[in-house]
């Protein structure tokens, strides 16, 4: 059994674990009867080891990330099917914010700590390295002649920035740079005024150096030997105060405000059978990351510290296709079109994943003609499935509904392209998508989303289903016709920022003209304070009607912290009126 082929640095520990985990997978697995059909045994089989507590939740960037990717992709190879990219994989690096930012930045004036945040700002996003040295007054510091008097080399360079209106803008680098060119190891920016409100900072143009803006009142403090702010401004502008040494000591280091991940994607093909349609593409996918401990982001119980599995977010899924894969391997002779298998990395860190491997054309993004995404299916109730995308190809409502002729399901299609999850990044590119899915629940990114809360059975047909999907679309005459489902997003650049939060799971596929369904309500929060339960329809908020998440978020942009809000429910077909302090 051969290591995972990575670029990152192995140590022997993380080598042993990845070696023995799979050696267990591999030995149990010998027990579960291998079949090209879809059976309820491996798909247990699969899912028990992806969501074990073993992979520790799958954090991206992690060694269970990897085993979890090198797991999919040796099973990839044992169906026949072609491996793509760096041996299965296509490897990327993402940035994701640094929690211990705050703590790992600090500074010191004469021995005394400043308080991050009250009395200054970091906006160095590389790190640095520290520094303790003199700190050096250089007045405004954006032209060569204010050095002529002093020498700034391995020192501080302390920057005079008058603001004088209360306009947002971006920082003025060019004294920042100069200082830099003049030899200084450090740079602290000081002014009369609330830098930090009114300057934005490209991250993009400043130096790889220690960097501080400092409040008013700290300021005044490391200027106090020379005057105060009001007077040094008076006298840089009057050509009396000039550069010169401020007698201080000054120690400080900037944290890394980005952690590097690398992690990856695992990507396979079955060649279609049929010259003609070979080079047209099918892709299935589903994202096999996971929030790890829950203390990256992403957790609904942030406080709690515990591996989330994610059993049904999103090891249900991979699994799934897995299972597919298999089915149409044995079956490649009837499949005219190929068929791309892509298990995403870091789709709960922003569909980054998906977003590479749509930007790096592996496959040309012009010739993939559909994208199945299976994103939680494993908990079928009431035999409820949605399909979301229903509007995204003029003929994907026909099929759909063929498909499920004996009514299997209580289908549920939503028309929108759009959604948090990876179809979207194909959506993105004019592409139909079909995003499968059995609904959220209490249980989402918490740790309890668990394998023994799994409904294997739906799985399986859920699988079958999808299966049927893909061999349609890979085998029928003519492609989809694409078409835009909606305009609409959730969110943008552009939109109003949302600034209270109810504490309710939507149901984000809502297309109840009724209302829009509560499906999970956290527990001390506002919702739940004001009486709002699970399975409540909100049909209006402060008077302004709520059909669909869409009404919901342009409702939550106009509520601000520390006010009321009127909301309005029907339960049991009663409409209530509840009050909700923000």
């Amino acid at each position: 059994m051969g290591l995972i082929v990575n670029k990152a640095n192995f140590t022997i520990m993380q080598k042993i674990l990845l070696i023995t985990l799979l050696f267990v997978s591999t030995a149990t697995f010998a027990q579960v009867n291998r079949s090209a059909n879809i059976t309820t045994d491996e798909l247990s089989h699969h899912v028990n080891f992806l969501a074990s507590d073993s992979l520790k939740g799958r954090q991206p960037g992690t060694v269970h990330d990897k085993i979890a990717a090198k797991y999919i992709r040796d099973e990839f190879r044992n169906y026949g099917l072609n491996l793509l990219g760096e041996k299965g994989y296509q490897f990327f690096e993402f940035k994701i914010f640094n929690p211990n930012f705050e703590k790992q930045t600090h500074l010191m004036v004469n021995g005394d700590k400043l308080v991050f945040g009250r009395d200054f700002s970091a906006p160095t996003a590389n790190g640095s390295d520290s520094l303790c040295a003199e700190a050096i007054f250089v007045g405004k510091g954006d032209a060569p002649s204010y050095y002529e008097n002093v020498k700034v080399r391995k020192k501080w360079a302390v920057i005079f920035y008058p603001l004088g209106t209360k306009e947002y803008g971006y920082l003025n680098t060019k004294p920042v740079e100069i200082a830099k060119d003049q030899g200084a190891a450090g740079i602290i920016i000081v002014s009369n005024d609330s830098l930090g409100k009114y300057l934005d900072v490209d991250f993009r143009t400043i130096p790889n150096l220690p960097l501080f803006i400092l409040s008013p009142e700290a300021s005044a403090k490391l200027l106090k030997p020379i005057g105060s702010p009001m007077s040094i401004n008076q006298g840089i502008n009057e050509n009396k105060t000039p550069s010169q040494p401020l007698g201080i000591t000054v120690c400080g280091k900037v944290g890394r405000l980005y952690n590097i991940i690398e992690t990856q994607n695992v990507v396979s093909m079955l060649r279609g059978s049929d010259s003609r349609y070979a080079n047209e593409y099918i892709v299935i996918g589903a994202h096999y990351d996971h929030l790890g401990l829950g203390d990256m982001g992403g957790s609904r119980r942030p406080g709690q510290l515990a591996i989330h599995n994610g059993a049904d977010d999103n090891a249900s899924g991979v699994v799934t296709m897995l299972e597919i894969a298999q089915k149409l391997a044995s079956e490649q002779k009837k499949i005219k079109r190929s068929v791309v298998f892509v298990a995403f990395g870091a789709e709960e860190k922003g569909l980054i994943g998906s977003q590479r491997f749509i930007d790096s054309a592996i496959i040309p993004t012009e010739s993939i003609k559909a994208m199945v995404n299976l994103d939680m299916v494993g908990r079928l109730r009431n035999r409820e499935l949605e399909v979301h995308g229903a509007k995204t190809s003029l003929e994907a409502d026909s099929i759909l509904n063929a498909l499920n002729s004996d009514s299997l399901f209580r289908l549920k299609l939503v028309p929108d392209g759009l959604g948090p999850s990876d179809h979207a990044s194909f959506y993105s590119k004019n592409i139909p998508v079909f995003f499968i899915h059995t609904g959220l629940h209490e249980d989402y990114h918490t740790p309890n989303d668990d394998v023994s809360l799994l409904n294997i059975g739906g799985m399986q047909q859920v699988a079958d289903y999808t299966y049927r999907l893909v061999y349609e679309l890979a085998s029928m005459p003519q492609t989809l016709t694409f078409s835009k489902s909606s305009t609409r997003s959730i969110s943008s650049s552009n939109t109003p920022k949302i600034k209270v939060k109810l504490g309710i799971m939507p149901d984000v596929g809502g297309v109840s003209d009724t209302g829009l369904k509560v499906i999970g309500v956290t527990q001390g929060k506002p919702a739940d304070i004001a009486g709002i339960k699970v399975g409540d329809l909100i049909v209006a908020i402060n008077q302004k009607p709520v059909t669909n998440i869409y009404d919901y978020t342009d409702v939550l942009t106009t509520l601000t912290p520390g006010t009321k809000a009127t909301i309005k429910v029907l339960r049991n077909n009663e409409e209530i009126e509840l009050t909700v302090e923000l």
